[in-house]
């Protein structure tokens, strides 16, 4: 709840007191990281068709704005951070004593007072502080938002902040400060909706119009004043995107919800999903936001990380109980809201909101509403293409009147270039097969703009590489295993991804007709299975036969090829070894092979790897240990602890970006583990390389049953 929040505050004026803390003359904020020259001005509002909610006797609400915008070069004052009132008033709050507030007057920043502005129509962004803070502590944010060409407006709620200084010197104080329920956090986020829009009526009816483009508006804000980005958003359709920074949402976002794209981002210690109340205020305003959104948390951040308070704070020797410094706390929070207001107010794409970065680890996608792959590990660019192939030596297993069987595989590879558009996961059709029956309340072409990260039909890297045959599980569409493929690939590795055709709920063809489960409709019996798997092994053998005398022969080294799967796909993997000597190894992802191995067995290396069993490594897996004991060259049994079925593929990956839980274990964690030990028996089995995790586990879920 809210009093959390408070008790931060609390624990932070302890820290204030502390004799560690120092003041240090040199106090700055974040340069900005744009390139253009920022001005500042400031604006004295009054709203005269309502009474102030918080001193009903004034019978007007009467706001400070501050104004940051891009700015002609100038040389004149700097913005003052806070009034010496100001920051005595903060200073007093939380019990600081032993430094003269008159430090927080000094803190250097960029902007210029009254700057003439340059350029015109801006793209604009309204920002709210959190409750009892002064404007200021978004300051950083906002010289960095204006340097990159944004009009930024950041409000100073009267009466809500411990001290506002008006121009006539007046300072109002904190009148709306005293006990806390749900009915007073709720009527606070609906007056700054009302703040907001009476203050974007004001500005596009004032000498400011023209620099201001009135249909690029956004708003973000911090604490409170994120929360309140989305009363404001329901009340003023004017702003057309919006963040909530840290901010618990007391007043719920009801039917119809917002179609608009709206952002969370928060620390992790608080906001991951089911965390505690907080964190169950944005999973309800969650199911309510029907347009683009996302949900990020940062970990080793505490509350005032994101602000300018985490910032100064930090430098006169404060701990917050934050792990991540101050100053790449202000870098995360400039770079994802900047990027999201580029993408929303600008149109211009940022991949940086697409899956978890490189660049900024500290940042995980706890919810998205466009489901992404994880990023290969690997150092190689990864291109990718699909392969069309028609087998007229045999009639369709599951249509015998279709006198041949055709195929669709999709081949991943290592890349001259990661430049070029990436690879589209499923057709429309094959998106809505796959999620039919799913439950989830997503768009039913969702699938197709998954973010993958593989280059469509780029240039391949390289020749006589090991080959990869990867075969998916029954039902599912080829693409469930391009986390893998893509990862294989960044490692050097060729890999031909199979699509069994009716044997998945649904495959598209390059002539656009469409495949449906054929196979689906017959009794699934012992026979079943063991005709499947039969079957999938004539597949990989014709794939083999066809890659190696194509275009791609070339890529590919015959003699180095190892073949994977999942479910059925890796139960098939063992009569497609006895059927095909080019097989070298394989493996066996959570399959159950109803095929028994018979003598004289398998004498290639092998691997089984099943999720979590209770207790671990439990006896009673009767297909596995028959076909175990058949086989005579290397073998591991490895299983995963805090595993499902699917948590070793894109479905896992796919319900965890949607909430649906796979197993005590991420998701991503079972993908990175599920990664590691593919590579590392390839590597080993298919290259000479010698990898210690298949001597020992590797990771703390890791057991070796056999």
């Amino acid at each position: 709840m809210r009093i959390k929040s408070i008790m931060v505050i609390t624990a932070l004026t302890f820290a204030l007191a502390s004799p560690s803390a120092s003041a240090d003359p040199a106090l700055t904020l974040a340069k900005p990281t744009g390139d253009r020259p920022v001005g500042t001005t400031a604006l004295h509002l009054k709203d005269t068709s309502r009474p102030d909610p918080w001193v009903p006797s004034v019978p007007y609400r009467e706001l400070m704005v501050s104004l940051f915008y891009p700015a002609a070069p100038a040389s004149g004052p700097k913005k003052q951070f806070m009034s010496e009132a100001e920051a005595k008033a903060v200073f007093d709050e939380a019990g600081i004593t032993g430094i003269p507030p008159s430090v927080l007057t000094t803190v250097r920043t960029d902007a210029v007072v009254d700057a003439r502005p340059a350029g015109r129509g801006l793209p604009a962004v309204v920002l709210s502080p959190g409750f009892k803070r002064p404007r200021a502590e978004l300051t950083s944010l906002s010289e960095d938002l204006a340097s990159h060409g944004y009009l930024v407006v950041l409000v100073d709620h009267t009466y809500e902040n411990v001290a506002t200084t008006f121009p006539d010197g007046r300072v109002t104080g904190c009148a709306a400060c005293g006990s806390y329920s749900i009915e007073f956090w709720q009527k606070l986020q609906r007056g700054r909706a009302k703040d907001v829009s009476f203050v974007l009526d004001s500005l596009t009816h004032s000498q400011w119009a023209p620099l201001l483009d009135s249909s690029r508006i956004g708003m973000a804000g911090h604490s409170v004043g994120g929360a309140s980005t989305i009363d404001t958003m329901v009340t003023d359709p004017r702003i057309k995107a919006g963040i909530d920074v840290d901010g618990t949402t007391d007043d719920p976002l009801l039917a119809p919800g917002l179609d608009r794209p709206f952002l969370f981002l928060g620390r992790a210690n608080t906001y991951t999903p089911g965390t505690g109340d907080e964190a169950a205020s944005w999973q309800r305003d969650w199911a309510q936001l029907k347009g683009w959104k996302r949900w990020l948390t940062a970990a080793g951040l505490q509350h005032p990380s994101f602000t300018d308070i985490g910032l100064v704070g930090e430098q006169l020797g404060i701990d917050f109980g934050a792990t991540t410094p101050a100053v790449r706390g202000q870098a995360i929070t400039a770079a994802y809201v900047r990027a999201f207001f580029d993408q929303h107010l600008r149109g211009k794409p940022q991949p940086l909101l697409d899956q978890p970065s490189p660049r900024y680890p500290e940042v995980a996608f706890a919810r998205t509403s466009t489901p992404y792959l994880p990023a290969p590990t690997g150092d190689r660019p990864v291109g990718s293409t699909a392969v069309y192939l028609k087998d007229t030596s045999r009639p369709d297993p599951w249509v015998p009147s279709v006198p041949y069987r055709e195929l669709m595989v999709s081949l991943f590879y290592p890349a001259a270039s990661a430049k070029g558009p990436k690879t589209q996961y499923l057709t429309a059709e094959e998106s809505a097969a796959l999620l039919q029956g799913s439950g989830l309340d997503v768009p039913s072409d969702l699938l197709t703009k998954m973010v993958t990260n593989s280059v469509a039909d780029a240039r391949p890297a390289g020749r006589g590489l090991p080959l990869i045959v990867l075969s998916p599980g029954y039902t599912k569409p080829r693409a469930t295993l391009s986390a893998l493929a893509e990862d294989l690939a960044s490692h050097g590795y060729a890999v031909a991804v199979v699509g069994h055709t009716y044997e998945n709920a649904g495959q598209s063809f390059p002539d656009g007709h469409f495949a449906g489960c054929a196979s689906c409709e017959v009794p699934h019996q012992s026979e079943f299975w063991q005709k499947l798997e039969l079957g999938r092994a004539k597949d990989v053998s014709y794939v083999l036969d066809s890659l190696t005398h194509s275009k791609w022969a070339s890529l590919i080294d015959s003699s180095r090829i190892g073949m994977a799967g999942h479910s059925m796909g890796g139960a098939s993997t063992i009569p497609a070894m006895v059927a095909d000597s080019r097989i070298k190894a394989g493996i066996d992802i959570d399959g159950t092979t109803e095929l028994p191995l018979t003598a004289p067995g398998l004498s290639r290396p092998f691997m089984f790897v099943n999720h979590e069993q209770v207790p671990k490594c439990a006896p009673g897996n009767v297909p596995w240990e028959r076909d175990y004991a058949q086989m005579t060259g290397w073998k591991r049994w490895v299983e995963v602890a805090g595993t499902q079925h699917a948590s070793f593929t894109d479905v896992g990956l796919l319900a965890e970006e949607f909430g649906v839980p796979i197993g005590p274990n991420a998701a991503v964690r079972a993908q990175e583990i599920t990664r590691t030990y593919v590579n590392a028996f390839f590597d080993q089995h298919l290259r000479g390389e010698s990898r210690p995790v298949l001597d020992q586990p590797g990771y703390p879920e890791i057991s070796f049953c056999r």
